[in-house]
């Protein structure tokens, strides 16, 4: 599975610490490469298509897009308590 990041993701990661950032683009890659190793940290957002992938006090909010190959889109990553407000 491809791995596609919106600008606003990009900014998102930006801020947060080298280690922050290194954990988190490791869970994605793990999740792009074999889906059901994370299963359990992958949920759907309630009210729309998208997902979250919980990263320790992260979350990587994203979506799928059919395709060949698949493609996983990074829309943000936010702490937690910021995560679900509206953008």
């Amino acid at each position: 599975m491809d791995i596609e990041w919106a600008t606003r993701a990009i900014r998102d990661m930006r801020r947060l610490s080298g280690r922050d950032r290194e954990r988190i683009v490791g869970k994605i890659e793990q999740y792009a490469q074999d889906p059901g190793s994370l299963a359990r940290q992958v949920t759907p957002l309630t009210g729309s298509d998208h997902y979250r992938l919980r990263v320790g006090s992260y979350r990587v909010i994203f979506g799928m897009e059919q395709g060949e190959p698949p493609a996983m889109v990074i829309l943000r990553v936010r702490h937690r308590r910021e995560a679900y407000e509206r953008q």
